[in-house]
């Protein structure tokens, strides 16, 4: 049959023993303190430096920051000029480029507008129609003085060039 009481087992002291004698144990003694290694000077000296170095060379990529940003400005504000500068002329072209101004501007050197125009037969050579010779005007147009303003100087054309650059390895 089961029981439904526990047993109990009395508690079991330990038996304290009688202490040994003081020799088995080491005695303490007084030691010395380590030497320290140096000044904490040192490595001050370089925490400062670092400290330093790494100021200085904020402060100068932030002057070379600054002086990058001025000089985009100056090179966006030329830019600009110089594109409002080509869209001037583009349209003092497309202007200078109209038939009356061409008209005009020929006129003024002392060309006439031709009345019967002849043609020429690539192929046999032959001049089809009748040409007269244009007719004079006042003034002689050899002898016109053209404005400097519209002259086109002449074409320099050379036989050979009179100075030979190579392609830059010459001599080496």
């Amino acid at each position: 049959m089961a029981s439904t009481s526990a047993v109990h087992a009395p508690a079991i002291r330990p038996v304290r023993g009688t202490r040994r004698s003081a020799a088995a144990r080491p005695g303490l003694t007084v030691v010395a303190s380590p030497k320290t290694a140096g000044s904490s000077m040192p490595f001050t000296m370089l925490c400062t430096l670092i400290v330093v170095a790494t100021l200085a060379a904020l402060l100068y990529l932030n002057i070379q920051m600054s002086d990058t940003s001025y000089e985009i400005t100056r090179l966006q504000g030329q830019s600009q000029r110089l594109t409002e500068e080509s869209q001037a002329l583009a349209e003092t072209n497309e202007r200078l480029g109209t038939p009356q101004e061409l008209a005009r501007q020929a006129r003024e050197i002392g060309m006439v507008p031709v009345a019967d125009p002849a043609y020429i037969d690539l192929d046999t050579g032959e001049i089809i129609g009748e040409t007269s010779p244009a007719a004079q005007t006042e003034v002689n147009p050899e002898l016109t003085e053209v404005p400097e303003k519209v002259a086109v100087p002449p074409a320099q054309i050379y036989d050979e060039p009179t100075a030979y650059h190579g392609m830059g390895n010459e001599g080496a």
